[in-house]
Formats: structure tokens, sequence, C-alpha cells
């Protein structure tokens, strides 16, 4: 038997952060942790909650600050450090004492802070074109074409056009905050330029994989480095960055597979 909730859960006076968990009340394995990427939300990942792929494990996926559902705070710094630290108060509530991290895109670079913070709860990494490189930030980097000033004005709205082609992710994206927006880009793009970023995530000491979408293959130069440094690499079939959208079955079969590897 299985249930799932979907909840704000109070951090401190001033934030909330929303998320969605589900527990399996007769199973003993450690759950697995989303964490969503940029302009994106928590159901990025609904899909994992009634794949049998999954269906062993508890499952929780998180709304960053700012984004989905979770308190949009002007004076919040949006720094991924930040995020970090926040979402493992989450996980301490929620009285989860180990975990899988499954982090996307930029929710990528908030899974290794939250390792590098808190390393004995975090079991296995599972990277799903997280960034690594200043090449990552194809969406973050388009966002710092406009001012910070700029992009509350008109820059939102122009931005916005280019995402009409995507409407499951332009549906997420008016849920965020400007402002979590524009700073959470530029910390992206802060810790992405870091060449020690890429090597850092090659030293983690724990398991870990990185994840493609198969029409990607080929086009990052970060992929050559994992694959010459022995970092596990999956390709996600029929599709690209968007891989928990576009084809969820493969995606959580894959992870299965890796989180039962010894």
């Amino acid at each position: 038997m299985s249930s799932v909730v979907e909840e704000l859960l109070p951090i401190g006076k001033e934030l909330d952060v929303a998320y969605t968990r589900r527990i399996n009340e007769e199973g003993m394995k450690p759950s697995v942790v989303f964490i969503h990427g940029f302009g994106s939300s928590k159901e990025f990942f609904r899909f994992a909650f009634d794949d049998p792929s999954l269906k062993e494990y508890p499952l929780v996926s998180l709304d960053l600050i700012g984004f989905g559902k979770s308190t949009k705070h002007e004076n919040f710094s949006y720094e991924m450090s930040n995020q970090a630290a926040i979402m493992l108060q989450v996980l301490n509530q929620l009285e989860i004492d180990s975990f899988h991290l499954c982090g996307h895109s930029m929710g990528g670079l908030v899974a290794m802070e939250m390792i590098n913070q808190s390393p004995p709860q975090v079991l296995s990494f599972i990277n799903l074109e997280g960034n690594l490189t200043l090449d990552d930030c194809f969406v973050t980097g388009k966002i710092l074409d406009y001012t910070y000033d700029e992009f509350l004005d008109s820059g939102r709205g122009e931005f916005e056009q280019l995402l009409i082609d995507y409407p499951s992710y332009l549906q997420e994206f008016q849920k965020s905050s400007s402002t979590a927006l524009h700073k959470s880009a530029d910390d992206t793009v802060r810790l992405s330029r870091n060449p020690q970023l890429l090597e850092d995530y090659i030293s983690l000491p724990i398991k870990k994989c990185y994840i493609y979408g198969e029409n990607n293959k080929g086009k990052y130069p970060a992929e050559q480095i994992l694959f010459n440094r022995g970092v596990t690499i999956f390709y996600i079939a029929e599709s690209d960055h968007e891989m928990a959208e576009q084809n969820p079955r493969h995606l959580y079969s894959v992870i299965q597979s890796f989180l039962k590897r010894d």
C-alpha cells in the first residue's frame, strides 16, 4: 500500500515549501528525492509517482523557493547553496534520514550543494543534464541578456514568447517569480563558469550517474570528459532536455536499474 500527499511545509516564519510525497507503507527502501530545474517545478517529475519502475520506492518531489507553489520571496538570495539548505531542512522535518537524489538541469547544482552540505544523507546522485559547464546555460544565459530591471519590466514577457512551443514548460515557468528567475539564472551562470564545477562532480565520492536525452548525444563538451573519466552515462530514447516529460517510462526504468546496481 502507498499514499500520496501534496502539502506546503513551513520553514521558519517566512517560507513555505511545496512538496509531493509518496509513502510506501510496506517498503523499507530509501526515498528518491527529485529537484527540478530552472523555471520548472516539482510537476516535472509528476509521472514518477505512477510509474511501475519506481513502485518500490518512497518518492519526494520539491518546489524550490520562488518556483511552483513554494513561497515567492523577494529578499531570498536564490543562490543554489541557500536553496540546498532549505531543501535539506524540508527533508529533515519530514524525517527522511537518507535518500537517493535526482536533480534536473539547474536542480543538479542544487543537488550538488545538498551533497556538500550533508554528505552522509545522500546515497546516490542521478544527474539529469545538470549544469556542469557554461555550455549548459542555454536558457539561463539568455535570461541574463536582460538586466534585472529590464527583465522585470519587459524581458520576461519577451522571453515567454520564445516558450510558446513548449507549453508544459511555459505553464510552470509562468508560476515562477521574476526575481527568482533572474537571480537563479545569475547564480547558475556564475557556478557553471567555474571550470572546477565539472571536476567537483566527477570527484563526488558517492554512487552517481549522468543522464542525457538521446537527442542531445554528442552536443556538449562535458559528455566526452565524463566518459573518459569513467562516469556512468545513460541516454533516454526519443527525448532531449525535457526527458521526464518526453519519455518518462524509459527514464524511470533507467533510474530503477541504476538504483539496483551495487
